[in-house]
Formats: C-alpha cells, structure tokens, sequence
C-alpha cells in the first residue's frame, strides 16, 4: 500500500503543473473581464456627461463628444464611430403619443460612441486571453422639455436685400423667413394647447433704416430711433446725439422727419405680444421688404416693446439679418452698443446697471441699477438676445456680434438650419433636462 501511494504522489504535481496555463487564462479572462465591463460602466458616464454638454450647447457636436469620452477614459487607444443626434418631437413616434396624451413636447438629444483598449493580458497560443484589443460600447440620451411659457421678440430685417434669392432655399429670403416663422408658431401653439392658462407669446418688430408702429388710429407711423441733433439733406449728413439716444432709447418715438429713399417700398409694422398666431402669421405675411438696414432700429424699437410689454418669465429677442448694416449705420450701431443700447435692454430686464432712463415704466431704476422685471405672479424675469444670420458670416457685423456676444451670434445655412436655431433657442430658455 505504501508502495503504491509513493507510485502515485507525484500525479497531483503533474496535474497542477498541467493546470497552470488553464488557471492563468481564467485569472487574465476575468482581469480583462472585470476591466472591460468597468470600461463600459465609465463609457456609459461619459456618454451621459458628453450628451448633457451637447444638449446644453444645443448642436450635434460630434467634437465635443469626443473630447468628453477621451477624458472619462483616459486609456482609450481610440474613439471612434461617434454619432450625435437631435431629433424634435415630430421625428419620435413616442413623443407624438405623448403629446396626443397631454404630456409636454421636448427635444432628444443622443450620444453613442465605440472605443477601442489595448488588453492587458492578450494571451498566447496555450494560455486563453483577450486578444491584442477590446472595444466597448456606451450610448445615453437626454430630453429638453418646453415646460415654461416664453415672450418671442423678432427683430426682423426688412431691408432691400431680404427680396433676393440665397444658396439656403429656393425663395427670397424674406418669402423663407415667413415660413419659418411660421414653423416656430405653430410649435408654440402645440405647447400652448397642452397649457393654455400659461401660453407662449409672439411679437414682431421689422427695420429697414426706420421702424414702424401704427397710431391710435391704426395708420401706420414710420419712426426714427435716433436723437437727431442737426439734420442734414441725407442720412448720411444728420449728426446723431448718441448719448441722448441711448438716454431716451425706451421712449417711444415721434413721426420721423425723414423717410429715406426706397424705404417707402417696404410695408411693416409692429405685431405686439399675441397668443392669436395664425392672425400674427397673416398680418406678418403681407409684409414687404424695401430700403437700406439699420439694425439699431429694429434694436432699440424691441426694447421699447418689451420692458413695457413682456408678462411671461422668459424674454427672447432675436435679431434676424442677412448682412451688415447700410453704409455709415454700421459705424452708428457699434457707438450705440458700446454705449449700452444692448445691455440697457437685458440689464432693464434682468437687473443691473443701465445708462438709460426708464422714463415712467414699471422697472425700478436705483442709483442707475435697474431692479429686474417681474411677471403679474412677481416672478422675476430674465432675457437673452441672439442674431441669426441668412447665409452669412454675421461675425463680421461688428455692432450685432458685440450686442448680443459671439457666442449667441448664428449663421444659418439653410431654412431648416434656421429653424432649428430658433426652436433651439427657445428649449435652451424653456427646458429642462431629463434622462
């Protein structure tokens, strides 16, 4: 017996020393194993981080994505197959059931990417590992609701060149403007259907080298935005007194003493805050575009409208241009804006300082520090102003870019990239977020 236990003592060496490579394939399997799924774990939040930045910053940016998902997992051999997408509610057959079942629209935004890792433990051909690499997989999505009602200010262009064709469509410029505003008030009136006791609002200001507003009478009055200190024969020859129209910039405006040559053609007239929108369509489709551009108008007239105006919690004007302002008007919009012709509208709205007078609204104007705005339930209010450009670099409009800010300065390509811009703009005001 003891012969044959010493016979037989040497099996269990040759079987663990067989076992070996087994053994270590699964400890390298389970290695990899448990990094991998780690891996897709951290996948997983960066795709959740990256689409809430591109949802924030409101573009299918595949960039930033990217740059998201390299900081998250910082050993990555490559990223690659990322896919960023926007899609409105009319793309998603669930959000068209919950609107029909009474629930808020909202815009989805998602995120997937694929990254590629170098293994760990590869494995050789008698040990069992992962291979050279391993990719994973991550995706996450994220909605933003219209759950708040806004106050829309269009600022728009009225000039000459809006009557001419562009590379973005197959009409006139203005012709495209209408339809899609159009587009923007009947996603709205979606909204405000679901909400009716707190609806979206509408207004509309036009602008060639003058604005216009009809009188008590309902005639319409074309006005001068400026504070004229010595006219001449021409425009070009009127010395504006620029401090005193930045003071009076929330006056309303008398008769102007001059209509320029060709603005008579144009036919506009300010459309103020409305639910009614298929009557602000109509009206807004009878305008006509004539004369030369001067966005200071268009400017200081929506400032006018809301600091006396706005009721909802949300304010947003947006300027809509195809080009820079006419001749010397360029030179007079970027004095007006560094003398705060912009930041007295915002500043009126939200709080802070101001170089203008109020003149009798109902803003509280302290030590040239205006309190804010407040809706009828003494909510405060706040506003944003933005400018979207018709296949044009308005970066180069040096008075609109330091308006509003580089950052919500837009060109648009197309008619859809301009709605998108503009329904954009507005869920970044209203929205929320939600995974």
């Amino acid at each position: 017996m003891k012969y044959a236990m010493r016979k037989q003592s040497g099996h269990a060496a040759m079987l663990f020393a067989i076992m070996i490579p087994a053994l270590f394939g699964v400890f390298m399997l389970g290695s990899d194993g448990a990094r991998a799924l780690q891996t897709k774990a951290r996948l997983e939040e960066a795709s959740e981080a990256a689409v809430l930045a591109v949802s924030a910053k409101d573009e299918q940016d595949h960039q930033l994505a990217e740059r998201y998902i390299q900081h998250y997992l910082y050993d990555t051999v490559s990223v690659t197959d990322i896919k960023v997408q926007k899609l409105a509610c009319d793309d998603m057959p669930e959000c068209i059931a919950a609107t029909e079942r009474g629930e808020a629209r909202y815009f989805e935004y998602r995120v997937a990417g694929r990254t590629l890792h170098q293994s760990w433990f590869p494995g050789t051909d008698v040990i069992s590992g992962f291979g050279e690499s391993f990719h994973t997989t991550g995706s996450s999505k994220a909605r933003r609701y219209q759950s708040q009602p806004i106050d829309i200010t269009f600022v728009v262009d009225f000039s000459e060149s809006m009557n001419d064709k562009w590379s973005g469509g197959r009409h006139s410029k203005l012709r495209d403007l209408k339809d899609i505003i159009q587009d923007v008030t009947n996603e709205l009136g979606a909204y405000n259907e679901l909400y009716p006791e707190h609806p979206h609002r509408v207004a509309l200001t036009g602008y060639n080298r003058r604005t216009t507003n009809k009188d008590e009478d309902g005639k319409p009055v074309v006005r001068d935005q400026r504070i004229i200190s010595s006219m001449g024969d021409i425009d070009k020859e009127d010395k504006v007194n620029f401090n005193k129209t930045i003071d009076q910039q929330f006056v309303v405006k008398g008769k102007a003493g001059r209509i320029p040559n060709a603005n008579e053609d144009a036919s506009f007239y300010d459309i103020y805050f409305t639910t009614k929108f298929s009557s602000f369509t109509s009206q807004m489709r009878q305008f006509k575009a004539g004369g030369g551009t001067a966005s200071l108008q268009g400017i200081i007239r929506a400032g006018q409208i809301v600091t006396k105006l706005a009721k909802n919690q949300k304010q947003l004007i947006i300027i809509l241009s195809d080009g820079e302002d006419w001749n010397h008007y360029a030179g007079q919009t970027k004095k007006l804006v560094d003398k705060g012709m912009c930041s007295n509208i915002l500043n009126m709205v939200n709080g802070g300082a101001v170089t203008a007078d109020n003149k009798g609204d109902n803003i509280s104007v302290v030590g040239g520090v205006s309190q804010g705005m407040k809706t009828p339930e003494g909510e405060p209010m706040n506003a944003r102003m933005a400018v979207i450009g018709f296949d044009y670099e308005l970066n180069q409009n040096v008075g609109l870019r330091n308006c509003v800010g580089r950052d919500n300065v837009y060109k648009a390509e197309n008619k859809d990239d301009i709605l998108n811009k503009i329904l954009g703009l507005i869920t970044e005001e209203v929205g929320h977020l939600a995974q």
